[in-house]
Order: C-alpha cells, then sequence, then structure tokens
C-alpha cells in the first residue's frame, strides 16, 4: 500500500512539474491560468512527544489555488519514516495555508487535515485522522517562488495492536515537527 502512495505522490510532483514547463510564460500573465496554481515540497523532521518511538523524517508534496490572501488551497501527502523502528506513515491531506492578509507578512498559518496510512512493527496495518496545525515564517520571497520555514503540531489517532501473542500498546502521536520548504 504504501508503494502505491508514494508512486501517487511522485506521479502528482512530476505531472505539476510537467504543467508549470508547458506554460513559461503564463505565470507573467494577469489572467493566465497558472497565476493561481500553487504547488511545492516540504522536509522536515517531528520529534515524538507520547513516547511511542515514533520520531521520523518526512517529506510532503502539495499543490492548490492560490491569490493574494491564500498560499495554497488544495491537497497533499507526504511518507513520515520513524527514525529507530520500522514505522511508516503516509498522510493525504487537504491543506490550507493563508497570513489573512493581501499585504506581504513575515508569518503566515498552515493547517492540514486528512486520513493517514500507517505500517507499524511486522507489518501491521492501522489507517487514522491525521491532522497538522503549524505557524510558518517566509525566509526568501520573489515573483518566482517563496521559501519557508513552519513549526507545526502533529496529530494521529493511534490505538493498541496485537503482534503475535503480545499487545503492543500506542498512545495517540502527538509531535512537534519542522520543516523546510519551497513553493511556487
Amino acid at each position: 500500500m504504501k508503494h502505491i502512495i508514494l508512486s501517487i505522490i511522485i506521479a502528482l510532483t512530476a505531472s505539476t512539474v510537467a504543467l508549470a514547463e508547458t506554460m513559461p510564460d503564463a505565470p507573467k500573465k494577469e489572467g493566465g491560468i497558472m497565476k493561481h496554481f500553487s504547488w511545492g515540497a516540504d522536509i522536515g523532521s517531528s520529534i515524538d512527544m507520547s513516547g511511542n518511538d515514533m520520531s521520523s523524517i518526512e517529506i510532503d508534496a502539495y499543490f492548490g489555488y492560490k491569490n493574494d490572501v491564500i498560499r495554497t488551497l488544495g491537497i497533499g501527502a507526504g511518507i513520515k519514516s520513524a527514525i529507530g523502528n520500522s514505522y511508516t506513515f503516509l498522510p493525504v491531506y487537504a491543506m490550507l495555508r493563508t497570513s489573512f492578509t493581501y499585504r506581504p507578512s513575515l508569518c503566515f498559518l498552515d493547517m492540514r487535515l486528512g486520513y493517514s496510512f500507517n505500517t507499524l512493527k511486522d507489518d501491521v496495518t492501522q489507517n487514522s485522522f491525521f491532522g497538522s496545525a503549524g505557524l510558518g515564517f517566509n525566509l526568501y520571497t520573489s515573483h518566482e517562488f517563496k521559501s519557508h520555514i513552519i513549526l507545526a503540531y502533529t496529530f494521529m489517532n493511534m490505538e493498541d495492536y496485537h503482534s503475535g501473542e503480545y499487545l503492543n500498546e500506542l498512545n495517540n502521536f502527538n509531535g512537534m515537527s519542522v520543516r523546510i520548504g519551497i513553493s511556487f
């Protein structure tokens, strides 16, 4: 299942880049379709605060609509690979990224809500709600792209599961993330 989700992420990113490359003049036109098209990627790490040993490295890709107030209103997907064990999380989500103002600002809000396809120890799968709320800071902004860093809180609903004869007790995942990224 995780290979299918990873293939979808790669295909969405590749098709977005291909679309952007076929319309090189569109962003410069006032009424061009690319004026309201946004896409980007983030890479980061999260620290597990729930005691489940699920601190992870994460990569996300997303695309959607943008205007003067909304940086991105769209969909995204990612992969979170735990450090120190075989846990893998594949969240698929709707996202909103906005600064709530027409004027340039240093900060913005990053909200993500969706569903995560999780693989735990011994190939046990457990799918759950995924939610993330973060505060982003612009690093560099130009007409072509924006770079940023995001400090976020992430929540995933986790349940106890049996692995052979043993019961593995899990707390709901609560994590703090730091992500650096770029959007176009």
